[in-house]
């Protein structure tokens, strides 16, 4: 991968999973027993329903026909799967949480982002096949959402 194309999967992260880009700004605590506040450093999870809202949103801004439906779903299906792996990996972070060792606790979140990098790859591979069949328009019309998102990250979270 080149230098050039990261921006790029981090525009696929941040778009993909809106809420990822958001910090979780609870205050962090010595200890996270559960029920209470979560350290700063594991990263939030959209909700279900926050990422069904961002694939009907990025379905409408990207302009998917009938006919691109196929790669379209695809593609969104790789979002859900990834949303959920995400989630269940932050889940059980979160539970062995209270009791890591500082280097064990910084191993748990190296582990969780390597699992991000790697969804990110199933992402952009489902992407491209997606970009490969969209008009020029809309090719265009992604073009400039994703490198607006990449300008903007604080924006993108929130949308």
């Amino acid at each position: 991968m080149t230098v050039r194309r990261l921006p790029l999967i981090a525009a696929l992260a941040l778009l993909t999973t809106p809420a990822l880009a958001a910090p979780d700004t609870t205050a962090p605590t010595a200890t996270a027993a559960p029920g209470s506040a979560v350290p700063v450093h594991t990263p939030r999870d959209p909700s279900p329903d926050q990422l069904e809202a961002h694939i009907a949103t990025l379905h409408q801004q990207l302009g998917i026909t009938p006919a691109q439906d196929g790669a379209w779903n695809a593609f969104a299906q790789v979002m859900r799967d990834n949303a959920a792996r995400f989630h269940d990996t932050i889940e059980q972070r979160r539970a062995k949480l209270a009791t890591l060792s500082a280097p064990d606790n910084m191993q748990s979140y190296a582990d969780l982002i390597t699992q991000r990098a790697q969804d990110l790859q199933s992402l952009n591979m489902a992407f491209r096949t997606l970009y490969n069949g969209l008009s020029d328009a809309q090719k265009k019309a992604a073009d400039a959402l994703f490198r607006q998102s990449d300008n903007h990250p604080k924006q993108a979270a929130t949308h």
